[in-house]
């Protein structure tokens, strides 16, 4: 095979995978962690057999699309650790980032499998640790309670990701609610240090 022609085998298998992890994700958000693997090869445009060929059981499967959607939450954490203004500002911008991206996440607090590689792992603590450098910048600023963890802006994002039955227009619901968290974040009058 010429180089061109394997770049082009690598591309296509690439661009397969992808496929397949996407029609995964809106299957398994939508039907659960048991949706047959045919069914997502249907979804994904692909034979069955290049399903398992990139995922040789469910596991493998479920256990990539976790990994997968930690790295969203990392480059949202990391996003908004780096911004440059108020760190009040940054945590609102991580709760919009995990708002926008609800559809791509298919994690344990989203209702998705607990299935965790040492490589998941390291990407879950990635995303406390991009939380936690933004909230003791924000608590050393005093714009942040001093008892605000990385955790409470995790399970506020997760709640805030998962639309509620019967409420309409859920992106406008949750931006309030997002308004009204961040209101209850900064330290109350008699908290604040002078």
């Amino acid at each position: 095979m010429s180089p061109l022609a394997s770049r082009r085998t690598r591309k296509d298998a690439l661009q397969n995978r992808d496929r397949v992890l996407d029609a995964a994700t809106e299957l398994v958000r939508n039907e659960g962690e048991k949706v047959p693997m045919a069914k997502i090869a249907e979804r994904a445009g692909v034979g069955v057999g290049t399903v398992y060929r990139h995922f040789a059981t469910r596991e493998d499967l479920l256990g990539e699309l976790v990994h997968r959607s930690f790295g969203v939450a990392v480059e949202n954490a990391g996003a908004a650790a780096a911004h440059p203004g108020p760190a009040l500002e940054g945590v609102r911008l991580f709760l919009l980032a995990t708002l926008r991206d609800r559809e791509r996440f298919v994690l344990p607090l989203h209702g998705g499998p607990a299935i965790f590689t040492p490589a998941t792992r390291r990407r879950q603590a990635d995303v406390r640790t991009a939380l936690r450098s933004l909230l003791e910048r924000g608590q050393a600023a005093g714009e942040l309670r001093a008892d605000l963890t990385p955790e409470d802006l995790i399970v506020a994002s997760s709640l805030l990701s998962r639309p509620l039955p019967g409420t309409g227009d859920w992106d406008a619901l949750a931006r309030r609610q997002i308004d009204l968290m961040i209101n209850g974040l900064v330290p109350s009058t008699s908290h604040r240090s002078n």
